[in-house]
């Protein structure tokens, strides 16, 4: 019954039979149609993957354009054959195939364009050409700037969701979208005051991913390896590009890795005795052994620098301000101030079909009772949220991160219990904060370059502001804003064309792919060893 209910949630029918696949990840969130979506901070729909697949040049020879290859139970032979290198559009281009360079003109054009936005990053953030210039905060403009865009967005932009379900696609995106919207205004504006709801808006996050893709794997139960690869280009693609040209450390843009880590524990809870997920009992067992990990790896003194220890290289970040502080200490507190919440998020979506029986079995009650019922249910959590803002929100920073893994999922229930008390709280969504919960990803790495400053200093924390209108601040404010906004999207849309193109579903090709993408890195960083410590006599 439960799953019946969550396969009519996600997209099935009635036969298991997927109507509807939309194929690509969110940040924080796994994608499901009609209901959960395609959530994050990131989110593809499947009318983005579609246009991008057209867009899209094939990554080999005998790959269609949009089309992807055979299913991976169909992939026999080896997982890499060396004799697929050559049939690789780009080896082919290098030797001078013309028919391979007008069929991959499409990808050729997103490779360049996303140069291009690396390069733009480099200009504005590492160059000094663009001058810098200090936050300032003004509770007031604060306040009115996001005021503004709501009552925009509810006057322009309200629309109603084809279905009622609680939690459907549309509102978790319009959920991640004013929750980003917020978020950054607290790092353009040094809100600090904010910074308890910033860390309950991030915990909300990690909320999505630990329900979004519970949802996906329980109800699809597609844990294929290409499945997987694409999650991970996803998540990283953008991110892991910055990180080369900036010469940044991959936990400055932590939303990134605390994403994939919990994503990868979603991903391997479920994996193990898939066959058995359907079992109440199993799915008990599967989350209790999640809390224990997580207990484990962040409660018990040294386990955690133990674990992560052979990953320092890829998850240290030291803060050029504070150089004397543990270099995976970022790392441990960033990770750990969210490490329960994403089990919650898997509890709440395989309770999700019953609270949607719940909410429907209210809807057909006489107007007193349902009236009755949600009112009950409305002061109640009221109550609740009123109780939480009194004893622990209103804590001060150092003592409030203390208890935040252990709470933050009492706002986040009492969210989610308005959001949805009635009939018409579901059926309706603001579009413009499902736009921008689309492009969380990419908002929150492009901030740090085109939009605030670094400073020049590779790691640097964005502490000021790009000034491209200096003396005029709201000015500077708005352009800087529309610039940042436009390039974030366009983005959003290359990493889902080169997906397409990198990341086809044949395990094989994506073999083939990651051999020739890793002789292309060495190739690329003996070069820059060469440019940089040889002629420009950079000192190692």
């Amino acid at each position: 019954m439960a799953e019946t209910a969550h396969a009519r949630l996600h997209g099935r029918n009635g036969s298991g039979k997927r109507e509807d696949d939309l194929g690509d990840l969110p940040l924080t969130a796994t994608g499901v149609s009609k209901g959960l979506g395609d959530s994050p901070l990131l989110d593809v729909s499947r009318r983005d993957e579609e246009t991008g697949a057209r867009a899209a040049a094939p990554a080999s020879a005998d790959e269609s354009v949009g089309k992807s290859g055979p299913p991976v139970a169909e992939s026999l032979g080896p997982l890499f054959d060396a004799r697929r290198l050559a049939q690789l559009a780009p080896v082919r281009i290098a030797l001078g195939d013309k028919n391979a360079l007008l069929a991959s003109r499409g990808t050729l054009r997103a490779w360049a364009e996303f140069g291009l936005v690396l390069a733009l990053f480099y200009f504005a953030d590492r160059t000094g050409a663009i001058p810098d210039s200090e936050k300032s905060y003004s509770r007031d403009l604060f306040l009115a700037l996001f005021v503004a865009l709501a009552a925009y967005g509810y006057r322009t932009s309200l629309h109603k969701s084809k279905t009622h379900a609680p939690l459907n696609r549309e509102q978790t995106e319009e959920w991640k979208g004013w929750m980003q919207v917020l978020f950054l205004l607290y790092h353009y504006f040094k809100a600090t005051e904010a910074y308890n709801a910033i860390r309950l808006f991030i915990a909300a996050y990690v909320w999505m991913t630990g329900f979004g893709n519970f949802s996906y794997y329980y109800v699809r139960k597609d844990f294929s390896a290409p499945r997987f690869w694409q999650m991970m280009w996803r998540l990283n693609f953008f991110v892991f590009f910055t990180c080369l040209v900036m010469r940044n450390d991959y936990t400055l843009y932590y939303i990134c890795p605390m994403h994939t880590l919990f994503t990868l524990f979603v991903y391997v809870s479920l994996l193990a005795y898939k066959e058995h997920n359907d079992k109440n009992t199993v799915v008990a067992a599967k989350v209790f052994a999640c809390v224990v990990v997580a207990y484990v790896l962040w409660e018990v003194p040294g386990v955690f620098g133990f674990v992560f220890k052979p990953f320092q290289f890829l998850l240290k970040y030291t803060d050029p301000t504070k150089p004397d502080v543990d270099p995976m200490h970022e790392w441990f507190f960033r990770s750990g101030l969210d490490r329960y919440v994403w089990i919650y998020g898997m509890v709440c979506a395989y309770c999700h079909p019953r609270y949607e029986s719940l909410l429907k079995w209210i809807d057909e009650k006489p107007t007193a009772a349902r009236v009755a019922i949600q009112t009950l249910m409305a002061g109640f959590t009221l109550l609740v949220l009123y109780w939480y803002h009194e004893t622990i929100y209103v804590l001060p920073k150092l003592e409030y991160n203390k208890v935040h893994p252990y709470t933050s999922w009492i706002p986040i229930t009492c969210f989610i219990v308005l959001r949805n008390l009635t009939q018409t709280l579901r059926n309706f969504y603001v579009e413009l904060f499902c736009v921008c919960g689309k492009i969380t990803l990419e908002t929150y790495i492009s901030q740090f370059h085109i939009w605030l400053s670094t400073a020049n200093v590779p790691n640097g924390q964005p502490s000021k502001l790009m000034s491209l209108v200096p003396g005029y601040s709201l000015v500077n404010f708005l352009v800087a804003t529309v610039a940042y906004v436009g390039i974030s999207h366009r983005v959003f849309a290359l990493t889902n064309e080169l997906k397409v193109a990198c990341v086809p579903n044949d395990i094989r090709k994506i073999a083939a792919h990651a051999v020739l993408g890793a002789l292309i890195a060495v190739g690329a960083t003996a070069a820059g060893f060469v440019v940089v410590h040889v002629l420009m006599l950079e000192p190692l």
